[in-house]
């Protein structure tokens, strides 16, 4: 390469807290080039130049995790400057515009974290950890790409072609979408691929964990040429305007490839580089482990100067590199001494490890200052990543670390894995790990501690009290103590007379002036009707044919919910299981009414859901259903369950409110349940206990307030039922009142115009009364 097309350093950009996970460039209507960073902070950043430095002209908020990569739309009518999109952990793709740190609009339908966008004139293309990828159209989801194994990591679009995308996946494949349906599959890469970059019409390239770089014939489906040269895994590929390309990884390196070679080899000061993208001007910007955005050019007026050249030389010589990657078993006595170094490397990027004293260390050849550059002492590696620290990828994903957990069985010891990420609470994985492998619960303590004491610098909460319920903060469960605090109503499905599914409405009740806040958790505490019920449960059973494994004997074991307090025996246990797992989903309502009113009860709720998992078998299960009813009866199960069990609430809340707004039935009584639910939901996020009391601040921080309120705002559009928005309305009022963040971002979200509509065409006068609180909280 020659000296001029030598890239250097032009700029560092600090900001970030965290790993930074994705960057993008754009330019403006009037021409202005900016860059935009994500990172693990919760925050992306848009950074522009101001003489010869970058600076921070926007830092964009809303993710309630962090984000895992960004997107620039270029300028349009609609959007001047273009629009920002970011994807983050907590399964959203979130949009921004210039001068607005709030977002303008949110994208709500994948099931897990959501890790690449792309885009072309007509269509978003979203790709998640939950094996999809997404088309969006304005703001709809107008179709779903279904046929990937594990997560897929990485989407692109072709030129000239509006309807043909490509995703690449954890399941080691690549797949070439026409119309929403897949025309080809390319199978080449022998670990999960990471990143994509297309070429042109014809050609693209792809990135790997099997540390190889692919290129592609699209119409041939073969690969034209192979490309190695990294030595771990591959995060990033981004394409130069002069038509080579780059790429970035696990082993610390920018690469710059050319005529099928690697031309340069750019080591940075940090474990993982995770992201690169290409400036129209051909600078190229990375992102990395370290929460730095650098920039790198090869235009003399546009490196930076020397001494900060050398600084970031001397912070890339000083890091430390693990021993596995580099040494691959050699015996330390077996590495050349200095002398070493006398001999020049083949190429630029070249790497040589050498023996100075008693330490070891490496050195990378550089082409254009023709010396050998120490890149850093290798040292024992951590083994995060397969080889080096970093990350692991467990079951496609990425985590800190991934423990094994022996386990004792009748057969012997069993081995599970418990994938945990340090900004996780540790005991949200540990709750995680044991219904995920159907565990007791007794071991929630046991498994928590274990990984505190085994991830780095993390403590457990303080506690003031020997029952103090690490989800919540409060005292646990004390057996004989009873939450009374519920509003009553009769139960359109478990009121007098026989049980069916046509009853009257639920009756509206109003919460009384002043309309919020409000602190009491708001509950469907109606009895069951035990004669309907009991005779419901019979039918089915007897229609099952089942009579060697399921028989009438369950019927009166599963009535003993409407008994509470329960004794929960492996009779009771085993009679709901069957049941659930023997009934079609259109009969598994009766079980879902017993348990929705049995768990009124607090002993009952606690040993439903330690012995149940009933968060994940009966919750979430449900609420996906396509039955109305069922859904219904979820829903306020959920509802009764706050109060004993917030903290198993708390925790799956955001796969409950994903669920529950990609599966919602219109139907009135669904609409009530699930604005009661997001109001329960506002009480605890506000700082409540639900019985009037203050809570500690582990679910009213920033993160989670913004959650429930998008939440909010999303399910006012499907809401008709003048009860459901009276509620709704209510928990919007929680969650704003004596809190400018909430507000701020209400208001920037049209909350005011949408309040003045309700305000005016409210069809009840609690709801106009209601909207008129909350307009004077806004213009407070």
């Amino acid at each position: 390469m020659e000296i001029e097309d030598h890239y250097k350093l032009s700029s560092e950009l600090f900001g970030h807290s965290l790993d930074v996970r994705g960057v993008a460039v754009g330019v403006t209507e009037q021409g202005k080039e900016f860059v935009v960073s994500a990172s693990r902070d919760k925050t992306s950043k848009i950074w522009h130049r101001v003489g010869e430095d970058y600076q921070v002209y926007q830092t964009c908020e809303g993710h309630t995790n962090f984000i895992s990569c960004v997107y620039v739309i270029p300028p349009n009518g609609k959007y001047p400057d273009g629009l920002i999109l970011t994807g983050g952990h907590d399964h959203t793709i979130l949009a921004f515009v210039f001068g607005n740190h709030h977002p303008i609009f949110r994208l709500t339908s994948h099931k897990n974290t959501v890790c690449c966008i792309n885009a072309n004139d007509d269509l978003i293309i979203t790709g998640s950890w939950d094996h999809t990828a997404k088309l969006w159209r304005e703001q709809e989801n107008v179709a779903t790409l279904i046929g990937h194994t594990h997560p897929v990591w990485a989407v692109a679009t072709i030129p000239e072609h509006d309807d043909h995308f490509l995703t690449a996946s954890a399941d080691h494949e690549i797949r070439l979408w026409i119309n929403s349906k897949t025309h080809k599959v390319f199978r080449g890469h022998t670990d999960c691929v990471r990143a994509l970059a297309v070429l042109d019409s014809n050609r693209f390239i792809s990135g790997s964990n099997d540390a190889s770089i692919l290129l592609w014939d699209i119409g041939s489906g073969i690969v034209i040429h192979s490309f190695y040269g990294h030595t771990n895994f591959i995060y990033s590929l981004t394409v130069l305007p002069d038509g080579s390309f780059a790429s970035v990884g696990e082993d610390r390196t920018l690469r710059i490839w050319k005529d099928n070679d690697s031309k340069q080899v750019i080591f940075h000061p940090c474990v993982s580089v995770w992201t690169v993208t290409a400036m129209p001007n051909g600078d190229i910007v990375t992102g990395a482990s370290d929460g730095v955005v650098r920039i790198f050019t090869n235009q003399d007026e546009r490196m930076a100067s020397q001494e900060v050249q050398m600084t970031f030389d001397d912070a890339v010589a000083k890091t430390a590199v693990a021993a596995e990657l580099e040494l691959g078993g050699m015996k330390v006595t077996d590495l050349p001494g200095p002398e070493g170094l006398l001999a020049p490397g083949k190429k630029d990027g070249d790497t040589l490890i050498v023996r100075e004293g008693a330490k070891v260390v490496l050195y990378s050849w550089s082409a254009s200052d023709n010396k050998w550059s120490k890149v850093g002492d290798v040292v024992g590696g951590s083994g995060a990543t397969k080889d080096t620290s970093g990350k692991v990828l467990y079951e496609g994903k990425e985590y800190d670390y991934v423990f094994t957990i022996e386990i004792g069985e009748d057969s012997g010891m069993k081995s599970l894995k418990l994938p945990f990420n340090r900004t996780e609470d540790p005991w949200f994985a540990a709750q995680n790990f044991l219904e995920r492998n159907t565990l007791d619960q007794m071991h929630l303590d046991q498994v928590a501690n274990f990984i505190i004491k085994n991830s780095s610098n993390l403590a457990p909460p303080p506690s003031n009290s020997e029952y103090a319920d690490p989800f919540t903060g409060e005292n646990r469960y004390v057996p004989g103590s009873r939450n009374a605090n519920s509003f009553g109503g009769v139960d359109p499905f478990t009121g007098s007379g026989a049980y069916r599914t046509g009853s009257a409405p639920a009756p509206i009740v109003d919460l009384g002036p002043p309309e919020f806040p409000v602190s009491l958790f708001q509950k469907f505490p109606q009895s069951s009707n035990l004669s309907g019920l009991r005779g419901k449960l019979t039918e089915f059973v007897n229609s099952m044919d089942l009579a060697s494994t399921l028989d009438e004997k369950c019927v009166p074991e599963i009535l003993r919910l409407a008994s509470p307090p329960v004794v929960w025996d492996s009779s009771l246990d085993n009679s709901l299981r069957m049941c659930l797992d023997s009934f079609p989903e259109e009969r598994v309502f009766p079980i879902l009414d017993l348990l929705r009113f049995g768990v009124m009860d607090p002993q009952t709720a606690q040993l439903a859901t330690q012995k149940m998992n009933i968060m994940t078998n009966i919750v979430q299960k449900y609420l996906s259903s396509k039955s109305p009813l069922n859904q219904l009866l979820v829903l306020k199960l959920t509802c009764n369950l706050f109060g004993t069990e917030t903290g198993a609430v708390m925790i799956a809340r955001s796969e409950i409110i994903s669920s529950l707004i990609a599966n919602f039935q219109k139907d009135s009584k669904n609409q009530v349940a699930a604005a009661t639910l997001l109001l329960n939901f506002s009480i605890v996020t506000s700082g409540c206990d639900g019985q009037g009391n203050r809570l500690n601040a582990n679910w009213s921080n920033k993160e989670t307030q913004t959650e429930i309120l998008l939440s909010a705002i999303q399910l006012l559009d499907y809401l008709d039922a003048a009860e459901a928005a009276y509620r709704l309305l209510v928990g919007i009022g929680n969650l704003i009142t004596h809190n400018p963040m909430t507000t701020e971002l209400f208001k920037s979200l049209g909350g005011e115009a949408m309040m003045e509509n309700y305000k005016k065409n409210g069809a009840e006068p609690k709801i106009k009364n209601c909207a008129a609180q909350i307009i004077a909280v806004i213009r407070h």
